[in-house]
C-alpha cells in the first residue's frame, strides 16, 4: 500500500509535465528495461509524480500532530491527515509545510547529530528444523511453518538501503522529493491516494 502524490495542473486537472527529467524513486516508479543485461533501471520522467510507501506514514502523522494546516475534513470529522494534509494545496503552499515536517523528523530522531536506535518488534517464522523463514514465503507458500516468535531488536532511525524500511531518513527523503517539485512548479495543486 502506498500514497500516489500527484501535482496537477489547476485548470485542466492533469498531471504537472515538469520542465526537466528527473529520476525519483519511491515504492513504485517507471524503469527501463535494457535486453543486453536482463536488469531494469530507474526511467527520468517528467511527471510530477512520486509514490511513498505507507511504512511511512506514522512519521508523518507524528510530526503533523497540532499543526492545523495538517488537519481536514475525515469522513465528516476533522483529523490530522498527515501528508495528505498538503492534497488540495499548491506547490507553494507545500513548501513550508513540507520543509517543517521534515525538520520535526529530524528533530526527533536525530540527537547531537546522530540517529537515534529505536526498539522495534518483528514476527520470525520458522520451519520445522528451526531455521528461519522469509515471511513472504511463510505467507504466500507451502512452506509449513512450525513456530512463530516475536522478536525485539534495535534500529537506527537513520538512512536504510532498504527503501521499504520505516525510519526517519527514509521518511524524509520523499518528503524533499515533493519540495522539489512544488519549488518547480509552485502554482500545482496537490493531489493524491
Amino acid at each position: 500500500m502506498s500514497y500516489d502524490i500527484y501535482l496537477k495542473e489547476r485548470v485542466s486537472g492533469d498531471t504537472i509535465m515538469l520542465p526537466v527529467k528527473h529520476v525519483m524513486i519511491g515504492g513504485t516508479y517507471q524503469a527501463d528495461y535494457d535486453p543486453v543485461t536482463k536488469t531494469f533501471s530507474p526511467a527520468a520522467i517528467r511527471e510530477a509524480w512520486l509514490n511513498i510507501t505507507y511504512n511511512y506514514g506514522r512519521y508523518y502523522y507524528e510530526a503533523a500532530e497540532n499543526d492545523e494546516r495538517f488537519y481536514g475534513d475525515d469522513d465528516g470529522k476533522i483529523n490530522n491527515l498527515g501528508i495528505r494534509g498538503i492534497y488540495g494545496k499548491t506547490g507553494a503552499e507545500s513548501i513550508s509545510m513540507l520543509k517543517d515536517i521534515a525538520k520535526r523528523i529530524e528533530n526527533k530522531y536525530k540527537k547531537d547529530g546522530e540517529w537515534i536506535k529505536t526498539v522495534r518488534k518483528e514476527t520470525v517464522y520458522k520451519d520445522e528444523e528451526g531455521n528461519v523463514v522469509d515471511s513472504i514465503d511463510a505467507i504466500f507458500s507451502d512452506i509449513k511453518v512450525a513456530e512463530k516468535e516475536e522478536i525485539e531488536f534495535e534500529l537506527s532511525e537513520g538512512p536504510n538501503t532498504d527503501y521499504w524500511q520505516d525510519t526517519a531518513a527514509n521518511a524524509i527523503k520523499p518528503i524533499f522529493q515533493l519540495i522539489a517539485m512544488a519549488e518547480l512548479r509552485p502554482d500545482g495543486i496537490w493531489e493524491g491516494d
